[in-house]
């Protein structure tokens, strides 16, 4: 089961450092983006959705482009820092309505809402099913569910370095593609885009590496047993990384993830 209390705590002690490193977090919802329908783009000002979610809004990199194609904002997240970080660091034309709220119960009434997006936020639910056949219940018909969210193979070179070092996690489990299918089909959705891309970013060092995880709040691992990792565990476990560097010198962390557009009829 994971600790959503731990989770929310990660990300809100994360807020005032998410935008210096969520580099993976902004090109993600770009790409997101690309995947509304092309209706969505207007340029006049009329808005195509009465009605937006933004599921797990982070800091808030998503909230312009939304702003822009919907009358109705809604800003949720688990975190309640990190809530409050977007609230004071975005000026939108009109304030959305920030909610801190759980995407397994959303505090939403049942066909309200036109589009939800969630960008990099639905792997922290214990099932995906769950806030799928949520965000289904608060959609009108005819309404779409985007979303991006990591698959089985992210963070690899982290759990390559530490596999000979000790047994225990330190690197979450993520759904294999298959799963994430199984859990599209509870949802009950129809599925109008599904794709999987892997994104690698590259940093110059170990230290850069973590703290790029630390950063944006992604340093909590669920089921991590409570026995600190030693001096020397640490160091064997720098050491396996250095191993990876690129040609360039660099060392790689790859995120593979999955971009899904799904409909209510």
């Amino acid at each position: 089961m994971i600790d959503k209390n731990a989770v929310a705590r990660c990300f809100g002690k994360a807020a005032a450092s998410y935008d210096q490193h969520a580099i993976l977090q902004r090109l993600s919802s770009d790409k997101l983006l690309r995947y509304l329908p092309k209706s969505s783009v207007r340029s006049d000002d009329v808005k195509v959705y009465s009605s937006t979610v933004d599921l797990g809004c982070g800091s808030g990199a998503l909230l312009p482009a939304l702003a822009n194609c919907s009358e109705t904002l809604i800003a949720v997240d688990l975190s309640m820092g990190m809530l409050s970080y977007a609230k004071a660091h975005n000026q939108l034309p009109s304030q959305p309505l920030w909610l801190n709220g759980d995407a397994e119960a959303l505090p939403l009434q049942s066909s309200s809402i036109d589009l939800c997006v969630s960008n990099l936020a639905l792997q922290w639910c214990d099932d995906l099913a769950t806030p799928l056949i949520e965000v289904s219940r608060c959609l009108k018909p005819g309404g779409l569910m985007l979303f991006s969210t990591l698959v089985s193979g992210s963070l690899d070179e982290l759990t390559q370095s530490w596999s000979t070092v000790d047994s225990q996690r330190h690197v979450n489990r993520f759904l294999s593609e298959g799963e994430i299918k199984a859990a599209l089909l509870k949802s009950g959705l129809s599925v109008d885009t599904f794709e999987v891309a892997v994104t690698t970013m590259h940093y110059a060092s170990v230290k850069e590496v973590m703290l790029s995880l630390k950063g944006i709040g992604a340093n909590h691992v669920h089921d991590k047993e409570a026995k600190p990792t030693t001096q020397g565990e640490l160091r064997a476990f720098k050491a396996n990384y250095e191993t990876l560097r690129d040609n360039q010198g660099l060392l790689p962390l790859s995120y593979k993830l999955a971009y899904c557009l799904l409909r209510k009829h």
